[in-house]
């Protein structure tokens, strides 16, 4: 891999909040040290005290836990750098969350299949690391041919995007919504006087979450522009507030929107909500909203820029396939599968790793990196694992969304074909319909001939928070009878067909509820007022005393993202070619680039070279973390 396709993460706002956190609490950790405790550096990183404490035998492979995303890219990585790995996986297939679901039945092969977990990647800067990785060259040669496999995403639906909205009983399609609210928005609003409501309703939901966001969207961006930390600061003193709780006491609004100068009222919130997220996601981070939006492409005003998406033709699973397919062909088969871990433990005799799998297969690693999802770490035996107070508070504290997919095949793709019961075309290609019923999102296929029809599966449910618990609760993983019963009538009352045709043309159905599923116990790290900065500071530093290393979506940033979980990959690599491969760190910076996040750079080409030591904030954390660090006794 050249420079020029080296999978550098720069600096956006992701990579400026997660570095201020980090930044801020290196600074409160100086602050409490004692005064004869140094708090520099220990020396360089190819022969500090650092690596002296973590240097052990190479005679064990690196344990890779999780064959997902993270683990598939650590491997990668590994490969490339010539340090023996194996990867270790409780499941009988790759791709953990990467997960695409094909049904039996071959009506529409070989587009008979929905993407249950990652479905869609943003082309944005902060999205880079994913779309270097679909340009791997190592996953474009011979039959493994990834970036040929993207394929164009309809988030709008293609056309004149026919897909609907429908609120309070009243279905429209979007793009005949009227200027006013068609919505029944009066009778939302009812703790306002009627004077005030109707500058609310005029206003608008999109308007007035945008002037919610704005000041702190905007902020963020002009730190990046200017090299400042205002923005961030200002995001900072509301972190410890819901976005609810922001909006119904701090929020003051602009003169943009002509509402009334004072937060707003529970009904007008509940609105907001119900329009703009499913429910429930107000009661989360206010920074998980702001961040959400920009990732979505969020820009000020009716009609901001479109995002460009992509989705992979055969499903995301193709991604973990494609990095399975490559790791296998180097050599003997590092991948174990059926391989659930139940312990992870510190050896008592040298610094390896034990990993107990199945109750009784002993493994042994010179270094762990954990992609498990952190709830299910949870459930292991870790008492052993040297991890500190702080991380299990954190695995205990953890928030992970819940997130629900009802995936049908029909017979035809009749969404897009057929007609309503007032003989309409429905003529409705890719995108997706929103609604406050339980289904919430609606998603249409974008995978192959979409205009003419050839996929004939549909996501008719894509919901999270409150909306999936509660559906998640009607999965029985056999027939679904009561919830396909309440699936077709709420698609058909959508849609304004007939129960019994749905039925008709239904062939198949597949539920999957990802916190139900005892491999995740959760969809993505969806995280609480204030929660994030504890977490992020505290099992981003390695435990185990050096070699228990923690990566996944949850701990970058970019959490909820498969880029998440690369960068926490890259993360976790960059701290063991630190402590115990500082001949190899050289070509693991050209080659797999730079994060931001940890790495300062000040020009194009720091992004692959290797940092000194005062621009490495990883190294910093390390050691300013590590529990070897104990003050001098005179």
């Amino acid at each position: 891999m050249s420079n020029s396709s080296a999978p550098s993460v720069g600096y956006d706002i992701y990579a400026h909040r997660g570095r201020n956190i980090i930044l801020d609490f290196h600074e409160e950790l100086k602050r409490n040290m004692p005064e004869h405790m140094p708090t520099h550096l220990p020396g360089p990183v190819t022969g500090s005290d650092l690596r002296a404490s973590l240097s052990a035998t190479k005679a064990s492979p690196v344990g890779i836990l999780g064959a997902g995303a993270g683990g598939l890219y650590t491997a990668l990585i590994l490969q490339d750098l010539d340090i023996p790995y194996r990867i270790i996986e409780a499941q009988d297939k790759v791709g953990g969350r990467l997960f695409t679901y094909q049904f039996p039945d071959q009506t529409g092969t070989p587009y008979n299949y929905f993407d249950v977990g990652a479905m869609r990647f943003p082309m944005i800067s902060s999205m880079e690391r994913v779309f270097k990785l679909f340009d791997y060259p190592h996953l474009n040669t011979g039959d493994i041919a990834l970036k040929s496999k993207l394929k164009p995403f309809y988030f709008v639906g293609g056309g004149n995007n026919n897909t609907y909205l429908s609120y309070n009983d009243v279905t429209i399609r979007q793009n005949a919504v009227p200027s006013l609210d068609p919505f029944k928005a009066d009778q939302m609003i009812q703790d306002v006087e009627t004077a005030d409501r109707d500058q609310y309703i005029n206003a608008g939901t999109k308007a007035i979450t945008d002037d919610v966001i704005g000041p702190f969207a905007t902020g963020l961006l002009k730190d990046l522009k200017n090299g400042g930390e205002e923005g961030w600061k200002y995001l900072q003193q509301f972190d410890a507030y819901s976005t609810r709780a922001y909006m119904a006491l701090k929020y003051s609004p602009t003169t943009d929107v002509n509402i009334p100068k004072r937060p707003l009222p529970n009904d007008v919130v509940n609105w907001c909500e119900t329009f703009d997220k499913s429910t429930g996601w107000y009661d989360r981070a206010l920074s998980e909203t702001v961040l959400e939006a920009v990732a979505f492409g969020w820009s000020p005003g009716p009609h901001p820029p479109r995002t460009q998406w992509v989705c992979i033709d055969g499903g995301a699973q193709e991604i973990a396939e494609s990095m399975a397919k490559y790791i296998r062909s180097c050599g003997a088969d590092p991948i174990t599968l059926n391989a659930p871990v139940t312990s992870i433990s510190m050896n008592d005799h040298d610094l390896n790793i034990d990993v107990v799998t199945n109750d009784n297969e002993h493994n042994k690693f010179s270094h762990v990196i954990s992609t498990i999802p952190l709830p299910v770490l949870r459930t292991l035996d870790i008492s052993r694992a040297g991890l500190s107070v702080r991380q299990s508070n954190a695995l205990r504290e953890l928030n992970y969304g819940p997130s629900v997919k009802i995936g049908l095949q029909f017979k035809t793709a009749w969404w897009t074909t057929g007609n309503d019961m007032d003989s309409k075309p429905l003529n409705i290609v890719g995108g997706q319909t929103y609604t406050d019923r339980p289904l919430r999102t609606i998603v249409y296929p974008s995978f192959g001939n979409v205009q003419g029809g050839q996929a004939t599966t549909l996501i008719a449910s894509y919901c999270w928070t409150e909306d999936a618990t509660r559906l998640g609760a009607l999965i029985d993983h056999i027939e679904n009878k009561p919830l396909m019963t309440m699936v077709l009538r709420e698609l058909a009352a959508i849609h304004n067909v007939t129960v019994d045709f749905l039925r008709g043309e239904l062939l198949d159905q597949k539920a999957w509820s990802w916190s139900h599923n005892p491999y995740s116990m959760g969809a993505f790290a969806f995280f609480g007022p204030g929660k994030f900065e504890s977490l992020y500071t505290s099992l981003n530093s390695p435990a185990a005393r050096g070699r228990l290393h923690f990566a996944g979506e949850a701990l970058s940033v970019r959490h909820a993202w498969v880029e998440g979980a690369l960068d926490s990959a890259w993360k976790a690599v960059c701290e063991i070619i630190m402590s115990d491969y500082p001949d190899r760190k050289d070509k693991f910076f050209a080659n797999w680039g730079t994060n931001a996040e940890w790495i300062r750079t000040t020009k194009p080409a720091d992004m692959y070279t290797t940092p000194e030591d005062k621009d490495n904030f990883l190294l910093e954390h390390i050691v300013l973390t590590s529990p070897r660090r104990e003050p001098q006794r005179d």
